[in-house]
């Protein structure tokens, strides 16, 4: 058992990683032979993580998805180092993460969906909706007017009623907090790092 792996035998949430299964691959340093060190992104909670590659694993593919380390599995990934920081991750993670925070959105939709089918007013003046990058009240507004009751089903459905690219914006958004984890309201605790989430 490695250090930094063992998510199933902490408590529910002690690591900031603990809901994560799989990640997806944002850079590798090294060529794998030795391990390499990984810099990904979770898909669950959208943790940014630093990780050591299973010794042999050759060039890893950006935006390719690993299996993370459990009691019962070693996984694609020999060790979870730590919780990553934008700023640290080199250059060429930094570049693709908007990239694959949308693969991660196109492959996961659901969660994501319900943030356009449940947005609401954040205040008087101030709709959920505005919390995404370049649309003001007037597109809110429209926004709010093509959801059905139901809702949509697809963010293709997003798009074409909205005339905007649902994956792209709550990406740029997403990526934003991920880089300054100070912004509020934030997407990432009130959509994605839902406890049922």
């Amino acid at each position: 058992m490695h250090p930094g792996h063992d998510r199933q035998g902490r408590g529910e949430g002690d690591e900031p990683w603990a809901r994560e299964t799989h990640c997806r691959v944002l850079s590798q340093d090294g060529s794998g032979d030795g391990g390499g060190i990984l810099y990904c992104i979770g898909e669950t909670d959208l943790t940014l993580l630093k990780v050591r590659a299973m010794a042999g694993c050759g060039r890893l593919e950006v935006g390719g998805r690993l299996e993370l380390p459990t009691e019962e599995s070693e996984g694609e990934v020999s060790q979870i180092l730590s919780v990553a920081r934008h700023r640290e991750m080199a250059n060429s993670a930094q570049t693709v993460l908007i990239d694959v925070v949308k693969e991660i959105i196109g492959d996961l939709p659901k969660k994501y969906l319900s943030f356009y089918n449940r947005a609401g007013n954040l205040s008087l003046k101030f709709h959920a909706f505005q919390l995404l990058p370049g649309v003001g009240p007037s597109k809110a507004t429209l926004m709010v007017k093509t959801r059905t009751r139901l809702g949509w089903e697809t963010m293709e459905e997003v798009d074409e009623a909205c005339g905007i690219e649902s994956t792209q914006l709550i990406a740029e958004r997403l990526v934003e907090e991920l880089i300054d984890p100070q912004i509020t309201p934030s997407l990432l605790l009130n959509v994605v790092r839902l406890p049922d989430a």
